[in-house]
């Protein structure tokens, strides 16, 4: 990017559940021009609220359409942020299209084999266009990797990270994220357990975990980059978890019920399920709060004795779903400042320091505490 000209940062999926977010992150921001984009640009009046449209730009572009990157390269932007997911499944064609229009790339992904992948399959096309591609750039393995980096130098040996979101009842959802809860729900995967990979069933057998200050609730495994990218990281560690708990019990009762259907073969048509769930679950808005949270639990040894730490996250007002966005907001900032991002392709883990996520708290009254 030449200096003094405004970095142009187009939001792929700009009016969507995520990328309404973000474009209404970085309008505000010096030095960045918005490009809002997506199939029907008609929509952003009505998806972008709080977001004077007069200073961004709205584009209509559509990644299934065969003239997608001649469109894109048309837009002339710097940095493009891809938020239409679900990323489960999808291929790379988008992130090739923009290292090949000389544009960076960063996307929101949060499917497994999609992250876990992506670096070894992008890494020589962002070395030939000499941008940066970078995937992950969400809550995983963006926001976990800083909390476990800035916390690992606590132990002499860490042997334990154990990973676990709770969304707020009444969180707004796209069906994005819906369709990829569900694309897992009684699947199996593999888990780094006891120092050896082992398999388990996605949104089953929910255990109960006590947060700080939401209280406990019902945590169930889910399949995600950091099952691979923390064991990769942190090479001597026993035993590496996520999982996810819903607000109310019956409905993580009701998931892991989907999932043992799943299990024992019923063929449920998930995609279909998945706004059937979505609108159902909304019926339920009214017994849970407005509370979601966040729990990292490392444990190993320290001088030679046990040692545990917990890192609790706490968002009040429904704040929660503006945390995926932080880790794309914060590379955007920096391009724009004119910090570069690292030439290659790169999952989001060591990227972004803890320190930068908690300045982006405090814009939303999201409070942290290390106990």
């Amino acid at each position: 990017m030449p200096p003094q000209e405004s970095c142009r940062v187009l939001v792929l999926g700009g009016y969507g559940h995520f990328g309404a977010r973000i474009v209404r992150a970085l309008s505000t921001t010096p030095g960045i021009t918005v490009i809002a984009a997506g199939r029907n640009p008609a929509h952003a009046a009505a998806q972008l609220p709080g977001v004077d449209l007069a200073s961004i730009e709205l584009c209509r572009l559509n990644t299934a359409d065969p003239l997608f990157a001649i469109a894109l390269a048309a837009t002339r932007a710097h940095l493009v942020i891809h938020t239409a997911g679900p990323f489960q499944g999808q291929g790379f064609d988008v992130a090739l299209a923009c290292l090949q229009a000389g544009m960076h790339y960063i996307d929101l992904a949060d499917g497994r084999d999609f992250v876990r992948d992506f670096p070894a399959q992008m890494d020589a096309a962002a070395r030939l266009a000499q941008r940066s591609a970078i995937t992950g750039a969400s809550t995983l393995p963006g926001l976990s990797s800083a909390v476990v980096d800035a916390l690992a130098a606590q132990f002499d040996t860490l042997r334990v990270i154990d990973i676990v979101i709770a969304p707020a009842q009444a969180t707004p959802l796209g069906m994005a994220t819906v369709r990829a809860v569900l694309s897992y729900c009684g699947k199996g995967f593999t888990c780094w357990i006891d120092g050896r990979w082992q398999r388990v069933i996605g949104w089953s057998h929910p255990q109960p975990v006590n947060f700080a200050r939401i209280g406990p609730r019902l945590a169930s495994p889910c399949d995600v980059p950091d099952h691979d990218l923390l064991v990769e990281r942190y090479p001597g560690v026993h035993t590496v978890r996520f999982r996810a708990a819903l607000e109310l019990p019956f409905l993580s009762r009701c998931l892991a019920a989907i999932a043992w259907l799943r299990r024992i073969g019923l063929p449920l048509p998930m995609k279909a399920f998945a706004g059937v769930f979505a609108r159902a679950g909304r019926c339920f808005d009214r017994f849970g709060t407005d509370l979601g949270g966040m729990r990292v639990t490392l444990r190993g040894q320290r001088g030679g004795q046990e040692h545990t730490v917990h890192w609790d996250l706490t968002a009040p007002m429904l704040h929660g779903p503006e945390i995926p966005t932080f880790a794309a907001v914060l590379l955007a900032r920096r391009l724009a400042r004119g910090e570069p991002l690292p030439i290659g392709a790169h999952a989001c883990v060591g990227l972004i320091s803890l320190a930068e996520f908690e300045s982006e708290f405090a814009r939303w009254q999201i409070d942290s505490a290390v106990s």
